[in-house]
């Protein structure tokens, strides 16, 4: 890597971003579950003071990573991921199932959030500059579409999540460098509405990846490197190449046995459900599944691939929710101190809920 470009300072509008040196940290874990676990604790130790300002990145042995509040056995297909060696696991930040191998990278930048002036939303913006510059340099023209991916046409190179830990922030993205198609088709089973609204009908013509439209073969590691060439320019950093400290891989085993190696974790329990409907906002998919007892909801969970801040009022609706009829529920929903777009799409989740409910019950007194 060219340690000289990894020097400069970038500037934006004229003012220095960032003027500091950050940790470049490559570690080579390429288990799935095991690197989770490495991200917690490095997110889990900044907060703390422990760690430094780190741009972690690493690529994994095919796997799926599911988004913090999906239900695992609607976004995967589980039978062929286990069946073929693909790891499954849940991820600590929002969005969307996504498939990933060593023919793509993830990048996660860990620091205190008050180290950057700007939104969350300006965030997105800025960590994707120097993905948008690394597609320039094989001639690929690319351009930030939405919250938080980058398009080369209409199809998507690169997505990005945020979570935070008390102080600590991470701000992760994965680019698709040169990446298996048909395996990531088959191991996502995302709902049609994903789909609604858009031209790309099938997760093949919705994505792409730097190899497919610089028409030729190119190495992961390569345009990595590059990546965090570009990286340090934009944020205005000097990255040091380092390694995990002995407590940053203690605390990441101690969560990789404790956590990310668990079943209740990876999968949760989204086979106890009746019924899941599902809806779209104009944030992604959000779905409901409900154990009925009659028109008592006994319980109730909410998952989503939002990478917006409804986490919150989903946790509240869940717990306010279970114990209601669903007449009572659209009630106690309408009158939550909630935003008007979480109020809207529970309500209508609420309504094909009842109507589901109801041909269930319709076609038991017929048998």
């Amino acid at each position: 890597m060219n340690l000289t470009k990894l020097t400069k300072n970038a500037k934006r509008n004229g003012v220095s971003i960032l003027s500091t040196e950050w940790r470049l940290l490559i570690d080579d874990i390429h288990e799935a579950r095991h690197h989770f676990a490495v991200e917690e604790a490095l997110a889990r130790l900044l907060d703390e003071g422990k760690t430094s300002p780190t741009l972690r990145l690493r690529q994994v042995h095919p796997a799926v990573f599911v988004g913090v509040h999906q239900n695992t056995w609607s976004e995967v297909d589980v039978a062929y991921c286990q069946a073929n060696g693909i790891q499954i696991v849940r991820r600590m930040n929002g969005g969307g199932a996504v498939y990933h191998e060593m023919g793509s990278f993830c990048f996660s930048a860990f620091f205190q959030r008050d180290m950057f002036s700007q939104s969350d939303d300006e965030l997105y913006h800025l960590f994707a500059a120097p993905v948008i510059r690394t597609c320039s340099d094989y001639n690929v023209i690319a351009h930030y579409e939405g919250r938080n991916d980058v398009l080369v046409g209409n199809r998507k190179i690169y997505g990005s999540a945020q979570f935070s830990w008390y102080h600590a922030f991470v701000q992760s993205g994965t680019f698709l460098v040169n990446i298996n198609f048909e395996v990531m088709e088959r191991s996502l089973t995302p709902s049609a509405l994903k789909f609604e609204g858009k031209s790309a009908r099938s997760i093949q013509e919705r994505v792409t990846s730097l190899s497919r439209e610089a028409e030729c073969h190119l190495e992961t590691r390569e345009v990595m490197n590059r990546f965090a060439e570009h990286a340090a320019e934009v944020l205005g950093i000097r990255l040091i190449p380092g390694d995990l400290t002995q407590e940053e891989q203690e605390l990441a085993f101690e969560l990789l046995a404790a956590k990310y190696s668990t079943d209740k974790w990876n999968f949760g329990s989204g086979l106890e459900f009746q019924i899941t409907v599902a809806d779209r906002s104009e944030f992604g998919v959000v779905s409901l599944s409900a154990e009925l007892e009659g028109r008592i909801i006994k319980k109730i969970r909410l998952n989503y691939d939002l990478t917006m801040g409804n986490q919150p009022e989903f946790e509240l609706l869940e717990t306010s929710l279970s114990g209601s009829s669903i007449q009572e529920a659209q009630a106690i929903v309408t009158n939550a101190s909630i935003s008007n777009r979480t109020r809207e799409i529970i309500l209508r989740l609420l309504e094909k809920l009842h109507q589901e409910n109801s041909e269930i019950s319709s076609t038991r007194r017929k048998e």
